[in-house]
């Protein structure tokens, strides 16, 4: 075995353990559930996005040293290289986007919100206590835009001042709540309908998801199949044709 391999790998482990995104934010939760993070003590995302660009460039560095200690000289030197920003690059764009992230907890989330806030306006309430309570109830971000449209409305917003700079997901119900502010219209059926319509588009979306990681699981077995087929059925014979023609 050569003398660079076990310093490569302990490079490659100790990368790995800085990596440990889970446990920072298995950690994290823990600490917030306990009461010792406050809101005000909760990372930034700007924070959170340095951490997650060191995380990576100690990986794919950790990986570019163990290259070139596993290549040596001159190529070890080109092989770290090409590796650490290989390897960067992979990782940065292996990591989910933000702004996807927040798209799919409020797509995940806005069903039930719609049903909730459906049954405060059947209660009696009015649209903005409405939106308060549901938004105080939910997870956020869908809380937090809840509470922020509820606040704008308090202060004196129109409907449709309140709900213009809202995230796609959250635009159809923002149809929904100012269509029934302008017209007078019962905005409970139309809530409902609402939650309807996205429960079944969520159904849709995840049948089409699961179809289409069939398709990918059958994939590498057809990159070694067809080969294989063409190697041991298709080359003899057309080796033995070729051999009885031109004999």
């Amino acid at each position: 075995m050569k003398a660079g391999v076990w310093p490569a790998v302990l490079l490659i482990g100790a990368a790995l353990a800085l990596w440990a995104p889970g446990s920072a934010l298995a950690g994290m939760r823990a600490r917030r559930l306990t009461g010792l993070l406050t809101p005000r003590s909760a990372p930034t995302p700007a924070t959170g996005t340095v951490s997650s660009a060191r995380r990576r460039w100690a990986l794919a560095g950790a990986a570019g040293l163990a290259a070139g200690l596993l290549v040596g000289g001159a190529a070890g030197a080109c092989a770290a290289v090409v590796t650490t920003v290989t390897g960067q690059w992979l990782l940065r764009a292996a990591e989910a986007d933000p702004g996807e992230a927040v798209r799919t907890a409020l797509e995940r989330e806005l069903p039930v919100a719609c049903e909730l806030i459906a049954g405060c306006l059947a209660a009696g309430l009015p649209v903005t206590a409405a939106l308060a309570a549901v938004g105080g109830a939910a997870p956020d971000p869908l809380g937090a835009q809840l509470r922020r449209i509820a606040a704008l409305s308090r202060l004196g917003a129109e409907d449709r001042q309140a709900w213009a700079d809202v995230p796609a997901p959250l635009a159809a119900l923002g149809r929904v709540l100012v269509r029934a502010g302008e017209s007078g219209a019962a905005a409970v059926p139309a809530l409902r309908a609402l939650a309807q319509e996205l429960r079944s588009s969520a159904r849709s979306e995840a049948q089409a998801a699961v179809q289409r990681a069939g398709v990918w699981v059958l994939a590498p077995l057809g990159l070694c199949f067809l080969p294989a087929f063409v190697c041991l059925g298709v080359v003899p014979l057309v080796l033995g044709i070729a051999g009885e023609v031109f004999r």
